[in-house]
């Protein structure tokens, strides 16, 4: 109870604080809640709005079924994971956060999977999408077109080497496979399977209500970001990977411009993106309230991630650059 009243009044502090660094910096609170929606309408909103709408179709169509039947064999042998929980990592690859995070919590809350396979899929399914590490990382910012395999493999790979460390190799979280697909199969058969504009209307509708509570953080973390940029020396790595963990896409973007060596850039870079930044790591949060997974899990895997994927990249930069 104190810990909880404790939690509450740190929450009050740090909006009241949030106001005053509003207030102090009005300028760069406005460029940065500029940039930030710019970033949201220009980029996020045209990349994962149709994911999320087809996303939502597929769930609510049972058309994750043939495709799990599909993927099962080779998902189930590499992740092992259930058939219910195949779809969650397609689609996770595909296009990233927070796209990831909510088919994991629209199929748990459907039954689809349990609560501990839920728990290990949103632990590695839910990074960066690969258009985002390729062409926005690589290409547009490191101007580096022979980085994108690494980079990708680097980020992705390190996320699930942490998963299995964290649920296999430590065993923290004991999952039930087969109860769970029975338990699923029988509550999605009840449900709607066949295409109506109802179904449709839903799904366009809890697109646009994920998306834009993605861009209300987007906004809102590009504002402490865009103050903290204005601030000291713009080559300090510590600023600018406070910057990048806050929000990864301004934070790239100062790194990038940065006069740092290439590798310390790139080893940088590897760091937030793995583990999301404030803005990610709340949009998550958001998509999953509604259900029982525990975010605090999802930020220790998340931690393991970033270190596992710094020491990856301190690696490749020293071997290959």
């Amino acid at each position: 109870m104190k810990k909880n009243k404790g939690s509450k009044r740190l929450s009050k502090v740090g909006i009241v604080l949030f106001l005053v660094l509003i207030l102090i910096f009005p300028s760069d609170a406005y460029i940065g809640a500029k940039k930030g929606l710019l970033l949201w309408f220009n980029t996020v909103l045209p990349t994962l709005l149709p994911f999320i709408i087809m996303s939502n179709l597929i769930i609510r169509l049972q058309i994750t079924k043939p495709l799990s039947k599909l993927l099962y064999p080779f998902f189930h042998f590499i992740f092992k994971v259930s058939k219910g929980g195949c779809y969650p990592i397609l689609i996770g690859f595909l296009s990233g956060i927070p796209v990831g995070a909510k088919s994991v919590g629209d199929l748990y809350s459907n039954g689809s999977i349990d609560e501990e396979e839920a728990q290990y899929l949103l632990s590695f399914c839910n990074n960066s999408s690969p258009m985002f590490i390729m062409g926005y990382i690589a290409i547009s910012q490191l101007k580096m077109k022979e980085l994108r395999g690494p980079l990708l493999f680097i980020i992705y790979i390190s996320g699930i080497i942490a998963a299995f460390l964290y649920f296999r190799i430590l065993g923290l979280h004991k999952r039930k496979i087969v109860n769970a697909t029975e338990f699923g199969n029988s509550l999605i058969d009840n449900t709607e399977s066949r295409f109506s504009f109802a179904v449709l209307d839903s799904a366009i509708m809890d697109g646009f209500e994920v998306i834009t509570k993605v861009g209300g953080y987007i906004i809102l973390f590009s504002i402490p970001a865009q103050i903290i940029t204005t601030l000291g020396s713009p080559n300090n790595p510590a600023k600018l990977l406070s910057i990048g963990l806050i929000e990864i896409t301004t934070g790239i973007n100062q790194i990038s411009m940065s006069s740092l060596d290439l590798t310390i850039k790139i080893v940088l870079i590897t760091i937030i993106t793995s583990l999301g930044g404030l803005s990610g790591l709340a949009q998550t949060k958001s998509v999953i309230s509604n259900t029982r997974l525990s975010f605090g899990t999802y930020f220790k895997v998340k931690l393991i991630h970033a270190v596992i994927a710094f020491l990856m990249a301190s690696f490749y930069v020293r071997m290959f650059l």
